[in-house]
């Protein structure tokens, strides 16, 4: 096989415009995904984001023909201060096991510390990362095991988010 030697351009012109092209092709990357502004340091448990990762959850589920989970007020509010307390942390699960999941959660899958994704993107990658463990994963076994209820919660610290699920 032959080294292919420099990209050579015919005309300064043409040069420039490729040049003009990947100058822009990097800036598009480097600023994607958007990082949140420092005020976004927060519980970001807006209703619409935990919706969707109840839903993300059940799709899965019916995939494997298990009833779906409704969405507990109860676990989204141990699931909201489980996630903040263990993104503080940095140890997934830890405030579950300190609290023995707070007397209302009975099990807990966590995406803790993802660096420039979007809160969906977190809830989507996470779980299919979970799921593609298949029936030997201790997550699949999870999402697929004989519960009725689910409390997501979400953190965002700047340009990082942690999501939590609890089940019951």
């Amino acid at each position: 096989m032959r080294a292919l030697g420099p990209l050579r351009l015919p005309h300064p012109p043409a040069r420039l415009c490729a040049l003009a092209a990947l100058a822009l092709l990097m800036h598009g990357c480097a600023n994607s995904p958007a990082a949140p502004s420092s005020a976004s340091t927060s519980t970001a448990n807006g209703s619409a984001n935990l919706q969707f990762c109840a839903d993300e959850i059940n799709k899965y589920r019916a995939s494997v023909g298990r009833a779906p989970l409704t969405r507990s007020s109860a676990l989204e509010s141990f699931a909201g201060e489980a996630v903040q307390h263990d993104h503080t942390a940095g140890v997934p699960h830890l405030f579950f096991r300190n609290t023995n999941g707070g007397g209302v959660a009975m099990a807990e899958t966590e995406l803790l510390r993802w660096k420039n994704y979007a809160v969906r993107d977190v809830i989507k990658e996470g779980l299919a990362g979970m799921w593609a463990a298949g029936p030997n994963g201790e997550h699949y076994g999870i999402l697929t095991g004989p519960y009725t209820e689910v409390g997501c919660g979400v953190f965002v610290d700047g340009s990082t988010v942690s999501v939590a699920q609890d089940f019951r």
